[in-house]
């Protein structure tokens, strides 16, 4: 779920903060008041498309951070179009936030891509709702496993030398590696050894001269203030006053003999172990010429050794026997085999049932003439080994199936690709219909909905209004809304304002009490029965 939005100098807004809730949420506000933006905004910091258009007006970057399921996720968009994006406070990749968060939300407007209109999802929700999910990480397993046998088996026929120079340079590397066994922040460590050690000659130049000049010499600082120490003594005989002086030189002696003593001990630990030195110097050399071969920095490689291990560990490997790896082979297939005919069995079966729920959904949204296909195709194959109806297919890692979804919302029409769907509005309402089916299955935890309403009023709007709460009992919804029938049945009602002050522009976005809340929406909503209120 997500918990907290901030946003700073994003388009028309100098900076907002908002905590985000659970259940139903409504955004409401005039006509340019910046609830797309909002919406926009979210989207953008877990890895939407960015436009430096959407800098602030006369600002060189705008912020929007994210908290979703106790991670932050932030982006960073300059003036200028570059963007960085970062993960708990870690710079990262772009695609590492796209990795995170494309599962938990999903968002609903004319320009957003949504999880269910990529077709490569179609399959893995309609294997939800077969209950599949176990069947498809075993066949995927299958494949994998597959591929890699037919990989090994094709190596073993090819002419063994490449193989063989090819292990030789890879051992060579990890011995060259091992032989040096760098640790990450060694090399830091060893330069701040090395140049303490390095200093001793210095050191013990300073406490060398301290101790002949000052401490040894007779007419060194000592055996001077010794000598006049004695001829004050004998004055004090005769002059009192000079008492303080004479104890102040005492001590001041006292102090001298101290520090005499101190350089001693330093003296004799100052000798420069050039066996020590000689050393640091050594394993310095030997972890930069790693670092220059092999990435830079001693973490590349670590990382460097582990590929090599991978690969030799799979040079290693073909060394079985031809037979052996054939006999693999054909077991595997046949495992694979069985289990893709299950899968398709099941999927064939299970398509019909899902349609018809996924048909009713859409009625129960004023979609009365519309009707969901389920298209479940094979591709042909020239080379394999699967057989379905004497022809050869296409095996893959989730069978032998593609999936994809088809929709005709209006009677008389053919039915077309789900993707394929122009009106943001008529996109919204099918997802809507199909999320309704699969709100225990559907891996998303947050769905926003922009323009759900568009072109609906009197029975699709108190539709549409019950299966957006109904969803909302499981789901973390946000919906911009022109409805009163759907404002009045939400959870919370966030109400977006924009002022324009001293030529400034500002956007505030708060919660409203139930009684505001009522308020807001007889004024937004005037020219509709407003249920309940």
């Amino acid at each position: 779920m997500i918990k907290h939005l901030h946003i700073k100098n994003f388009a028309i807004i100098d900076e907002l903060d908002i905590e985000l809730r659970p259940g139903l949420t409504v955004i409401t506000g005039e006509t340019g008041s910046g609830k797309t933006i909002i919406m926009d905004a979210l989207s953008f910091s877990l890895g939407g498309k960015s436009d430096k258009i959407l800098v602030r007006n006369g600002t060189k970057r705008a912020v929007v951070e994210t908290e979703l399921n106790n991670k932050n996720f932030r982006r960073i968009l300059f003036a200028n179009g570059r963007s960085k994006s970062f993960y708990n406070d870690e710079p990262v990749p772009l695609i590492t936030i796209k990795k995170n968060t494309e599962t938990f939300v999903d968002f609903h407007g004319q320009h957003q891509q949504q999880f269910i209109l990529n077709v490569k999802n179609h399959i893995n929700y309609l294997d939800s709702y077969c209950k599949s999910l176990k069947k498809v990480q075993l066949i995927k397993s299958l494949y994998y496993e597959l591929v890699a046998e037919k990989k090994n088996r094709v190596a073993l026929e090819k002419h063994s030398s490449e193989q063989n120079n090819r292990s030789e340079l890879l051992n060579f590397q990890i011995n060259e590696i091992d032989s040096v066994m760098p640790k990450i922040g060694e090399d830091q460590k060893l330069s701040e050894d090395y140049k303490r050690i390095s200093k001793k000659n210095d050191i013990a130049a300073v406490l060398n001269d301290l101790h002949n000049h000052y401490i040894i010499d007779e007419s060194g600082t000592i055996e001077n203030l010794n000598r006049l120490l004695k001829k004050v003594e004998n004055l004090c005989l005769y002059d009192k006053e000079l008492d303080n002086l004479l104890s102040l030189l005492q001590n001041t002696l006292v102090n001298l003999e101290e520090a005499g003593s101190e350089i001693g001990v330093l003296i004799s630990n100052s000798d420069v172990n050039e066996d020590e030195i000689n050393s640091i110097e050594s394993r310095i050399s030997a972890i930069e010429t790693l670092k220059r071969k092999y990435g830079g920095s001693i973490e590349s490689v670590l990382e460097h050794r582990k590929k090599i291990e991978l690969e030799i560990r799979s040079i290693t490997n073909k060394v079985l026997s031809e037979k052996e790896i054939d006999d693999r082979i054909i077991t595997l297939e046949s495992g694979y085999s069985k289990l893709a005919k299950e899968l398709h069995l099941e999927r064939k079966e299970k398509a019909q049932e899902l349609e018809q729920k996924i048909d009713l959904a859409m009625s129960n949204l004023n979609f009365l003439n519309s009707k969901f296909q389920i298209r479940i195709n094979q591709s042909n194959a020239k080379e394999g080994f699967f057989y379905l109806k004497n022809q050869l297919i296409k095996d893959g890692p989730l069978g032998i199936d593609q999936v994809e979804f088809y929709l005709s919302a209006n009677k008389g029409e053919a039915t077309k690709p789900l993707s394929s769907i122009a009106s943001g509005g008529e996109i919204s309402r099918v997802m809507l219909a199909i999320k309704s089916v699969f709100q225990d299955l559907d891996p998303v935890e947050t769905l926003v909905f922009d323009e759900i309403d568009a072109g609906i009023s009197g029975k699709s709007a108190e539709s549409v209004s019950r299966q957006l709460l109904k969803l909302s009992k499981t789901k973390q919804i946000f919906c911009i809304t022109h409805l009163s029938q759907i404002a009045v049945k939400a959870d919370n009602h966030l109400h977006i304002v924009k002022k324009v002050k001293n030529g400034e522009t500002k956007v505030t976005a708060n919660y409203l009490t139930q009684e505001n809340s009522r308020q807001v929406i007889k004024n937004l909503f005037v020219s509709s029965e407003i249920l309940g209120v």
